[in-house]
């Protein structure tokens, strides 16, 4: 799931995942509950729509809420409430959603929309951050720019990419500089990280490194001592 905002943090309230299990985004005037209880439904074997109809049903502030659900066979469900802020909608993809609200105007959905599609053969993360670009190309949030953030989960219980651009003049322009920081130097060591059913993936790699960072450390011990 990929978020921005006039808002602050709103990687910090807006997205909801579990490995297996499903994605809830809560947003507009955000009610956290619908994305920790959405979790527990999906869990308990609720599909998007269901979910979503017993969350949004059980909220008497339904008229100011958006949410979204994907569920863990693709399905997806989407809510615009009737007093969200103009513009304020969604479009439904292949096993995606693309919402928002208080939004330039349609467009900006649709052109995350194509943005995502088109990018296909891209990781999933890739094809996110493209989709929140043309999104903000398209106009993005009204009342101007803030925060972003995006989270990918796999198969493991920790995700394979969280990342967070809080309170920032251009938070996805900056975001993409984080997330191209996390390729560089985060996803290469994702594959020597323990799995549920083998903590020591890679273990000769992880000595490998382990040793050359003692060894970096070292040197540059010495290298203080010697000047």
């Amino acid at each position: 799931m990929a978020t921005s905002s006039k808002a602050l943090a709103a990687g910090a309230l807006v997205p909801y995942l579990r490995a297996g299990v499903g994605a809830v985004a809560s947003q507009s005037f955000v009610n956290p509950y619908l994305g920790i209880d959405g979790l527990a439904l999906l869990q308990e074997g609720a599909s998007a729509t269901e979910a979503l109809d017993r969350l949004i049903g059980g909220d008497n502030g339904r008229n100011l809420r958006q949410a979204a659900i994907v569920d863990p066979r693709g399905d997806v469900a989407a809510y615009t409430g009737s007093q969200c802020i103009a513009w304020a909608g969604h479009v439904f993809g292949r096993g995606y959603v693309c919402l928002g609200n208080i939004l330039a105007g349609e467009q900006v959905v649709e052109a995350m929309s194509r943005a995502f599609d088109a990018s296909a053969p891209e990781d999933l993360s890739e094809r996110l951050m493209l989709a929140l670009e043309a999104g903000q190309d398209a106009g993005g949030d009204r009342r101007g720019r803030q925060s972003a953030g995006i989270v990918v989960v796999a198969e493991e219980e920790y995700p394979l990419c969280d990342l967070r651009v809080d309170d920032h003049e251009d938070p996805i322009v900056e975001l993409r500089r984080v997330y191209q920081v996390y390729k560089t130097e985060e996803l290469p060591f994702l594959r020597m990280m323990p799995r549920r059913s083998d903590f020591t993936p890679h273990w000769d790699e992880v000595s490998r490194v382990h040793d050359e960072v003692i060894s970096t450390l070292e040197a540059e011990a010495t290298a203080a001592k010697e000047s």
